[in-house]
């Protein structure tokens, strides 16, 4: 249906047509009883229940065979060790896909597109974009899905007061816009229930978001409905429009990712069986942890006379030993490695830590790095056909929602094209950079702007190649003034 049938239709079937989703909706209880650890089976006490153990015997007549007095019990808790092994591996993925701030690549090479562009990275960065694109990628890993609502607001700083009434003076007919952009993620973690309504070229053309709201005043929720489209913004509380109004913009500013299932799911029986093993043999450890005797013959008893040692009195050629285990520790360890491997392995995560680093040594290289990680990355490069598209389109919204908040440079954006890219985490080696630079640009094969570039010691290619020169042309005059010899 198109949005003009939609809005024809009387609000309970509005909201029951907007909840059609072409995927099944997450189910956020599932996916965060994985995320968070506390909530782990091995933490059930129907799956896993506490010991129940014998501390006295019962007493039985010898003579008529009945029980005196009942054998006692009591019940004592078992380990229960959890593992935030998801939690980690879409930590270590997120980090590789956006810990690195995307790139931006402007294709105009007009003054007013780079004026405009400059407004667009401005944006980025009072919004903190650098932090919300991690909390994005990992939703969207954890929780297949999440969304990025864009709003309006009133930008009244003393500033931007005093600029207006200094331009209007100045007879200025544009005075500097009064609003700024923020913005708000979606996911099912937080509460929100996402429902994308596609139209039939598979256009996202509205996007609806049902949470609980609290009422004034009160401890009391209420269930919300909340619709956005290319024009209006709609509130439903109760099967009835409580609220709508135009958010302002010429593009839907809701951006939205989905993937059809959590990273993690295909380690979940791994890490399950990683914790019934590490507390099962944590309650081996607890129970075998003071050394046993085993006894055979008669112990007549035992003497202590104050030199901290004890003497066991035997007859009847009687031996007494330690209980000891030889096998059941090493095997432990050698499944607890391969299935902790096996969980890294199947999820292109690699094993970040000193113990696993260490062995590298301290002339392990860039280009080694780059090998080591080569896993990761093509993960990442997996996550970079929706991730990259998402940026895409917040970039393309950013462009339009500037034109709107500030006309002058409409015209501009209207036209411009930039392009966003992933720049996958990487320890770089500076030195080795430097030295390929300097060698491509001695041998003939690259200009000294690519070897600047290559080098990667700042993003002002132009300035830094100004400076090189002008040092250059100061230099070479220094030396007909000064000559030597």
């Amino acid at each position: 249906m198109t949005l003009e049938q939609i809005n024809a239709l009387p609000a309970e079937d509005r909201i029951k047509e907007l909840k059609r989703r072409t995927a099944p909706l997450p189910c956020a209880d599932a996916l965060l009883a994985d995320w968070d650890e506390r909530r782990h089976s091995v933490f059930d006490k129907a799956l896993r229940p506490n010991r129940r153990i014998q501390t006295k015997e019962a007493q039985i007549d010898e003579r008529t065979g009945k029980i005196i007095e009942p054998a006692r019990f009591e019940t004592k808790p078992v380990n229960r060790i959890a593992l935030p092994l998801e939690q980690d591996i879409v930590n270590i993925h997120t980090a590789f896909t956006v810990g690195q701030e995307p790139k931006l690549t402007l294709v105009n090479t007009d003054e007013q597109s780079a004026e405009a562009f400059e407004i667009l990275k401005n944006i980025l960065r009072t919004s903190k974009m650098k932090f919300q694109n991690k909390r994005l990628v990992r939703a969207w890993l954890a929780e297949q899905e999440c969304a990025e609502y864009w709003y309006a607001v009133q930008d009244e700083g003393w500033w931007k007061r005093a600029a207006n009434v200094f331009l209007r003076a100045l007879g200025k007919e544009k005075p500097l816009p009064r609003h700024k952009l923020k913005s708000v993620v979606w996911s099912p973690f937080r509460g929100d229930k996402l429902y994308p309504y596609f139209d039939e070229y598979g256009d996202l053309i509205a996007l609806s978001r049902e949470y609980r709201a609290a009422k004034d005043n009160t401890n009391e929720f209420v269930e919300k409905f909340m619709c956005v489209d290319k024009t209006n913004v709609t509130i439903y509380a109760d099967g009835r429009v409580e609220r709508q109004y135009r958010h302002g913009f010429d593009k839907l500013p809701v951006i939205y990712m989905h993937r059809s299932e959590p990273l993690c799911l295909k380690i979940k029986p791994i890490r399950e069986r990683l914790e019934t093993l590490l507390s099962n043999f944590a309650d081996c450890l607890d129970y075998n942890f003071a050394p046993k005797l085993v006894a055979s013959g008669d112990v007549l008893g035992m003497e202590n006379r104050g030199t901290g040692s004890e003497i066991i009195h035997l007859e009847n050629q009687a031996q007494v030993s330690y209980l000891t285990w030889q096998q059941s520790p090493e095997m432990a360890r050698m499944e607890f490695d391969n299935l902790t491997e096996r969980a890294y392995s199947l999820t292109n995560t690699p094993r970040i830590s000193f113990e696993n680093l260490k062995g590298l040594g301290s002339a392990f290289s860039g280009v080694a790095f780059k090998f080591a990680f080569m896993g990761t990355h093509m993960a990442v490069s997996n996550h970079a056909e929706v991730v990259e598209e998402f940026l895409q389109r917040r970039i393309n919204f950013l462009l339009s929602a500037a034109g709107t908040l500030c006309p002058k440079y409409k015209p501009v954006t209207d036209n411009m094209i930039v392009e966003t890219e992933i720049v996958p985490y990487m320890i770089d080696n500076m030195a080795q950079n430097i030295d390929a630079a300097v060698r491509a640009v001695e041998g003939g094969v690259a200009s000294r702007r690519t070897g600047i570039v290559l080098a990667g010691l700042t993003d002002r290619v132009q300035e830094e190649l100004d400076e090189i020169n002008e040092q250059e042309t100061n230099k070479n005059r220094m030396d007909i003034f000064n000559p030597t010899g």
